[in-house]
């Protein structure tokens, strides 16, 4: 059915790079919504245990490929995106992970926690940084 982005965004911080992958891969968009707030202590915890996702009705296993975007709090994915993740084990075929990191601080083992997590090997991994003008790429596999 073609491809899909994925993408949590919670401080609107990668609109532009959502808006790239959207080009590039001619794909439908969707963003990871809460139901709940959450604070500085929370994003520190990470706890996915307060998380509580929005309803909605999309079924992954549509889609060829799955590219999700998301930014990093403190280094970790948010517990938002893995709670997502959880929900969606064994039903997405092919995932593609971009995720954004101020810093250029790269954390690989990321990549490897969201594979265990749905059961499944990423065909591709990035880590992108925002410049002025541009859009700084880091590949990963």
């Amino acid at each position: 059915m073609g491809n899909l982005i994925i993408f949590y965004d919670k401080n609107r911080n990668i609109s532009r790079i959502v808006a790239n992958y959207r080009k590039e891969y001619q794909a439908r968009v969707f963003e990871i919504l809460t139901e709940n707030t959450y604070s500085f202590f929370d994003k520190i915890s990470n706890d996915k245990s307060k998380v509580r996702l929005r309803n909605y009705s999309i079924n992954l296993s549509n889609y060829d490929n799955v590219i999700l975007i998301t930014n990093l709090w403190h280094d970790q994915v948010p517990a938002p995106v893995l709670r997502f993740l959880e929900q969606q084990t064994g039903k997405i075929k092919n995932i593609i992970y971009v995720l954004y990191n101020k810093n250029k601080d790269d954390k690989p083992a990321l990549f490897d926690e969201m594979d265990k997590i749905l059961n499944l090997r990423r065909s591709k991994s990035y880590f992108v940084t925002l410049a002025k003008n541009d859009i700084h790429v880091r590949v990963y596999q």
